[in-house]
């Protein structure tokens, strides 16, 4: 148990894979009376595309290698979106067109989400279902409203409240923020400005809170 109330900041993206490797981590965390503050962002190959326009086919081979293991190593049931928050362009890591109007509708709930105080709330219980191949279609029927009410959030409230305007502005700060405190890749935890990032990092983000008696 935590000594005394700390806060971490994570910039978290719905969209990446290493993102859902460290979810049950950062609850696990918050359990502990640590606040964990989101702060959502969308996936670098939005953010920042210049940096993902040349990737080819041996990068994206290894990355696929990487995800699965650490899948495995964590015992978490993983699987490829579907369909994908993001359209891509077919075998390439490059966004097929600028708008991307189901992501736009994700983040605009996830934003919701973070104002309303449940910003672990929402990956929880609408972020796992992209990844973990339990909700094939999870963007059909109920399965986001099911998901939101689930997490004690209301789908029409959250997009009546948060305007396309407001959510790009918030996203941009977090953003913005980033390269501020040391690093643009996600996850990235912050924990009193120094940044860890990469979930695999999470051990000695744990390790330096312990050494001021924070966890």
């Amino acid at each position: 148990m935590a000594d005394r109330r700390t806060r971490i900041d994570i910039f978290y993206s719905l969209q990446s894979d290493y993102c859902f490797f460290l979810l049950d981590r950062l609850l696990g965390l918050a359990g502990q009376g640590v606040e964990v503050a989101v702060r959502q962002v969308l996936r670098g190959v939005i953010r920042m595309p210049e940096r993902f326009r040349d990737r080819d086919a041996l990068e994206q081979g290894y990355f696929a290698t990487d995800t699965q293991r650490t899948a495995d190593l964590l015992d978490l049931a993983y699987a490829c979106p579907d369909p994908s928050p993001i359209a891509f362009k077919s075998g390439s890591l490059w966004v097929a067109e600028p708008d991307q109007p189901r992501n736009e509708h994700l983040h605009r709930l996830y934003v919701g989400a973070v104002r309303a105080g449940r910003g672990l709330e929402f990956p929880d219980h609408v972020g796992r279902m992209p990844w973990d191949g339990s909700t094939p279609g999870c963007n059909k029927g109920d399965h986001l409203s099911d998901a939101m009410a689930a997490a004690g959030l209301d789908m029409g409230s959250a997009l009546h409240e948060n305007t396309r305007g407001h959510v790009e502005q918030e996203l941009e700060v977090n953003n913005s923020a980033m390269p501020a405190v040391g690093h643009c890749g996600v996850p990235l935890m912050v924990y009193e400005d120094e940044p860890f990032y990469g979930q695999d990092r999470f051990d000695r983000l744990v390790w330096r809170m312990g050494e001021v008696g924070a966890c």
